[in-house]
């Protein structure tokens, strides 16, 4: 089965209603992480290509939320899956390059240009999405 690597914040998940508290320890608070909404259309995308695919979820977020991030993808209705967390680029890419050991990787699944540049180091097809706002048509046009 091939597995597609999904970017959570900006991609999934809408989290612009802690954006001011950046920098604080608020930021990352459980009360908030379980606040955040799915980006319109994401649960209903995820559990369509969930079916057909196997989803990996991957967060720009320190790997102490691992837990707190999978109770908010459940609650929110994402299909259950595994999650990893890189705080930085630099652990984001070992993550994938790890993932990709074990995956066959069709695509990549973000909103930023650094998403980019780890679905191009895993071979896999690329595709990027206006932050908070994405269309899943087009996910869905290329998958």
């Amino acid at each position: 089965m091939y597995s597609i690597l999904v970017f959570i914040d900006g991609t999934i998940c809408d989290e612009r209603h802690r954006v001011n508290l950046v920098g604080t320890s608020e930021f990352n608070s459980d009360d908030n992480i379980l606040n955040d909404l799915p980006t319109k259309g994401s649960v209903e995308c995820m559990t369509s290509l969930s079916k057909k695919y196997n989803l990996i979820y991957i967060g720009a977020r320190p790997n102490n939320y691992v837990e707190i991030t999978k109770k908010w993808l459940k609650k929110v209705g994402f299909p259950d899956s595994d999650v990893y967390l890189g705080k930085n680029q630099r652990e984001r890419m070992q993550i994938a390059m790890e993932l990709k050991a074990k995956n066959n990787f069709i695509a990549g699944i973000g909103d930023r240009w650094d998403d980019n540049e780890l679905h191009l180091a895993m071979g896999c097809k690329s595709i990027i999405l206006k932050e908070w706002e994405p269309n899943w048509d087009t996910v869905l046009k290329y998958l």
